[in-house]
Protein backbone atom coordinates (compact mmCIF):
# COMPACT_ATOMS: atom_id res chain seq x y z
CA UNK A 1 0.00 0.00 0.00
CA UNK A 2 0.62 3.36 -0.60
CA UNK A 3 1.58 6.80 1.23
CA UNK A 4 0.69 10.63 0.76
CA UNK A 5 0.80 13.89 2.21
CA UNK A 6 -2.09 16.06 2.27
CA UNK A 7 -1.50 20.05 2.46
CA UNK A 8 -4.08 21.39 4.17
CA UNK A 9 -5.38 24.88 4.06
CA UNK A 10 -2.00 26.34 2.81
CA UNK A 11 -3.23 28.91 1.02
CA UNK A 12 -2.55 32.87 0.76
CA UNK A 13 -5.40 33.43 3.01
CA UNK A 14 -4.04 31.38 5.32
CA UNK A 15 -0.62 31.77 5.46
CA UNK A 16 0.36 34.00 2.66
CA UNK A 17 1.64 37.79 3.29
CA UNK A 18 -1.79 38.78 2.61
CA UNK A 19 -3.49 37.07 5.19
CA UNK A 20 -4.87 38.83 8.42
CA UNK A 21 -2.31 38.55 10.88
CA UNK A 22 -4.81 39.29 13.66
CA UNK A 23 -7.29 36.21 12.76
CA UNK A 24 -4.37 33.41 11.39
CA UNK A 25 -1.49 34.23 13.64
CA UNK A 26 0.28 31.40 13.09
CA UNK A 27 3.56 30.77 15.49
CA UNK A 28 6.25 31.46 13.04
CA UNK A 29 4.70 30.78 9.84
CA UNK A 30 8.20 31.21 7.66
CA UNK A 31 9.46 28.33 9.50
CA UNK A 32 5.86 26.06 9.15
CA UNK A 33 6.35 27.35 5.25
CA UNK A 34 10.04 25.83 5.50
CA UNK A 35 9.00 22.59 7.23
CA UNK A 36 5.95 21.91 4.81
CA UNK A 37 8.07 22.13 2.24
CA UNK A 38 10.65 20.14 3.19
CA UNK A 39 7.94 17.71 4.01
CA UNK A 40 6.70 17.92 0.21
CA UNK A 41 10.57 17.40 -1.24
CA UNK A 42 11.10 14.32 0.62
CA UNK A 43 7.95 12.87 -0.32
CA UNK A 44 8.69 13.80 -4.17
CA UNK A 45 11.92 12.81 -3.80
CA UNK A 46 10.74 9.05 -2.00
CA UNK A 47 8.27 9.37 -5.26
CA UNK A 48 5.13 9.50 -2.61
CA UNK A 49 2.01 11.06 -3.44
CA UNK A 50 1.37 14.77 -2.40
CA UNK A 51 -2.55 16.47 -2.40
CA UNK A 52 -2.68 20.21 -2.02
CA UNK A 53 -6.25 20.41 -0.01
CA UNK A 54 -7.71 23.66 -0.38
CA UNK A 55 -10.83 25.49 1.88
CA UNK A 56 -12.67 26.98 -0.79
CA UNK A 57 -15.92 28.88 -0.56
CA UNK A 58 -18.40 29.95 -2.94
CA UNK A 59 -18.35 33.63 -3.79
CA UNK A 60 -21.90 34.60 -2.11
CA UNK A 61 -22.67 37.82 -0.15
CA UNK A 62 -22.42 35.92 3.00
CA UNK A 63 -19.66 33.94 2.42
CA UNK A 64 -18.04 37.74 1.36
CA UNK A 65 -18.94 39.48 4.27
CA UNK A 66 -19.29 37.51 7.07
CA UNK A 67 -16.05 34.72 6.51
CA UNK A 68 -13.82 36.76 4.23
CA UNK A 69 -11.16 34.34 3.30
CA UNK A 70 -10.68 31.58 0.86
CA UNK A 71 -13.75 32.86 -1.75
CA UNK A 72 -13.47 31.31 -5.23
CA UNK A 73 -11.79 33.09 -7.74
CA UNK A 74 -10.02 35.43 -5.21
CA UNK A 75 -5.84 35.30 -5.24
CA UNK A 76 -6.61 34.39 -1.38
CA UNK A 77 -7.72 31.24 -2.34
CA UNK A 78 -5.01 30.17 -4.63
CA UNK A 79 -1.88 27.87 -2.49
CA UNK A 80 0.75 30.11 -1.04
CA UNK A 81 3.11 31.17 -3.95
CA UNK A 82 5.94 29.89 -1.30
CA UNK A 83 4.94 26.51 -1.03
CA UNK A 84 6.26 24.03 -3.36
CA UNK A 85 3.44 22.72 -6.11
CA UNK A 86 5.52 19.76 -7.30
CA UNK A 87 2.31 17.76 -8.52
CA UNK A 88 -1.72 18.62 -10.00
CA UNK A 89 -2.89 16.50 -7.43
CA UNK A 90 -5.53 19.82 -6.13
CA UNK A 91 -8.88 19.34 -4.08
CA UNK A 92 -11.07 21.93 -2.89
CA UNK A 93 -13.09 21.63 0.43
CA UNK A 94 -16.04 23.51 1.53
CA UNK A 95 -16.12 22.06 5.77
CA UNK A 96 -13.00 21.42 7.60
CA UNK A 97 -13.15 17.54 6.79
CA UNK A 98 -11.30 17.09 3.17
CA UNK A 99 -12.99 13.73 2.76
CA UNK A 100 -16.38 15.16 2.21
CA UNK A 101 -14.65 15.37 -1.35
CA UNK A 102 -15.73 12.69 -2.67
CA UNK A 103 -12.90 13.64 -5.64
CA UNK A 104 -10.41 12.73 -2.51
CA UNK A 105 -11.73 9.34 -1.78
CA UNK A 106 -11.50 8.54 -5.73
CA UNK A 107 -8.00 9.44 -5.45
CA UNK A 108 -6.80 7.52 -2.29
CA UNK A 109 -8.77 4.57 -3.44
CA UNK A 110 -7.43 4.99 -7.32
CA UNK A 111 -3.59 4.87 -5.68
CA UNK A 112 -4.40 2.39 -2.87
CA UNK A 113 -3.06 4.42 -0.29
CA UNK A 114 -3.28 3.46 2.98
CA UNK A 115 -1.70 5.83 5.22
CA UNK A 116 -1.34 9.81 4.91
CA UNK A 117 0.18 11.91 6.58
CA UNK A 118 -1.51 15.60 7.43
CA UNK A 119 0.63 19.42 7.19
CA UNK A 120 -1.20 23.02 6.69
CA UNK A 121 -3.66 24.90 9.35
CA UNK A 122 -5.20 24.82 11.21
CA UNK A 123 -5.24 21.62 14.15
CA UNK A 124 -8.02 22.88 16.10
CA UNK A 125 -10.12 22.57 12.58
CA UNK A 126 -9.63 21.60 9.38
CA UNK A 127 -6.57 19.24 10.24
CA UNK A 128 -8.17 17.90 13.48
CA UNK A 129 -11.53 16.86 11.27
CA UNK A 130 -9.50 15.55 7.94
CA UNK A 131 -7.68 13.08 10.67
CA UNK A 132 -10.93 12.05 12.03
CA UNK A 133 -11.87 11.85 8.43
CA UNK A 134 -9.22 9.46 7.49
CA UNK A 135 -9.26 7.40 10.29
CA UNK A 136 -13.62 6.85 9.45
CA UNK A 137 -11.95 5.32 6.04
CA UNK A 138 -9.56 2.81 7.88
CA UNK A 139 -6.40 5.13 6.91
CA UNK A 140 -3.48 5.40 8.92
CA UNK A 141 -2.76 9.10 9.96
CA UNK A 142 0.38 10.66 11.49
CA UNK A 143 0.86 14.75 11.76
CA UNK A 144 3.83 16.15 12.15
CA UNK A 145 4.43 18.82 15.00
CA UNK A 146 6.42 21.14 12.93
CA UNK A 147 4.37 21.14 10.08
CA UNK A 148 0.95 22.16 11.19
CA UNK A 149 0.20 25.58 12.39
CA UNK A 150 -1.38 26.44 15.46
CA UNK A 151 -2.80 29.82 16.65
CA UNK A 152 -3.63 28.45 20.51
CA UNK A 153 -1.14 26.26 22.49
CA UNK A 154 -4.06 24.65 24.89
CA UNK A 155 -6.47 24.07 22.30
CA UNK A 156 -3.68 22.60 20.33
CA UNK A 157 -2.99 20.09 22.92
CA UNK A 158 -6.25 19.03 23.82
CA UNK A 159 -7.31 17.92 20.01
CA UNK A 160 -3.83 16.54 19.92
CA UNK A 161 -5.04 14.35 22.96
CA UNK A 162 -7.77 13.97 21.45
CA UNK A 163 -6.54 12.12 18.26
CA UNK A 164 -3.73 10.44 19.99
CA UNK A 165 -6.66 8.75 21.77
CA UNK A 166 -8.07 7.88 17.74
CA UNK A 167 -5.11 6.70 16.86
CA UNK A 168 -3.15 9.37 14.98
CA UNK A 169 0.53 9.07 15.33
CA UNK A 170 2.39 12.80 16.27
CA UNK A 171 5.62 13.16 15.43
Amino acid sequence: MNKALLVVNAQEDFIGEQRSKKKFNYYDVDELILNINNKIEGYKSDNKYVAYIAHVLPSSFFNKKFIGYGIVGTSGAKICENIKIVCDNYFEKQTANAFKNTNLIKFIREKQISEIEIVGIDVTGSINETAKGALDLGLKVSIPNSCIGKTNEVKYHKVCTRLKNFGVAYS
